[in-house]
């Protein structure tokens, strides 16, 4: 008797889910590479699921100088600014790659949130997630010094969409020195002289 696999069904989050639902009225978009989804000072009226692709968001000061917060993937989000029900953003989003991402307007979305208790669930669990990255964050700019925090940094970065893995199984994190040293809070220098090997890194698109 032969027996044939049958494949698994595709596991499908709470918050794909959520974006069927014809009341939010949701329709993916395409979103070229280096395009900015939203500026700090745009009114933080919806959340920015992705479909696909690499989304980075950005604190920028009022020099213009500018600190990588988050590096996002598939089946995640941005703009908690509109869900908190604040007037702006107060960041930046920017497209690294070709992503597909859909715009789910914030009134909409709170309103079906009250049908959907497992999408509201895991919303509240990522929201949970982001806070405790930003309090270790914060607590590692007090309790460590900048090695560890480097370190520290490139491992959760490794398993970010940024990285990507290689047949001889090397990890290759897209992103450069600048960058690296905004999230970690030191100097480019600092980064560069690291006594591991970190390579400054150019995506195909042009990333600064």
């Amino acid at each position: 008797m032969q027996l044939t696999a049958q494949p698994r069904p595709a596991v499908v989050s709470p918050l794909a889910q959520l974006l069927e639902d014809p009341s939010l009225d949701c329709q993916p978009i395409q979103v070229p590479a280096r395009s900015t989804l939203y500026q700090p000072d745009d009114p933080a009226q919806a959340i920015y699921y992705i479909r696909g692709g690499q989304i980075r968001t950005y604190q920028i000061s009022a020099h213009d100088s500018r600190r990588l917060v988050e590096i996002l993937g598939t089946d995640q989000w941005c703009g908690a600014a509109a869900l908190a029900g604040l007037s702006h953003y107060g960041e930046a989003a920017e497209a690294i790659v070709p992503s597909t991402v859909c715009i789910v307007p914030i009134e909409h979305l709170l309103g079906v949130l009250q049908q959907r208790p497992a999408a509201a669930i895991e919303l509240i669990r990522q929201l949970a997630q982001k806070l405790a990255v930003l309090r270790d964050d914060a607590a590692g700019l007090v309790f460590e010094d900048c090695h560890h925090r480097l370190v520290r940094t490139l491992l959760e970065l490794s398993r970010s969409p940024a990285a990507s893995s290689m047949p001889d199984g090397q990890v290759v994190l897209r992103i450069t020195h600048q960058q690296l040293a905004q999230k970690v809070g030191v100097a480019r220098e600092t980064v560069s002289l690291v006594p591991f090997p970190v390579h400054d890194f150019r995506a195909p698109v042009g990333v600064d």
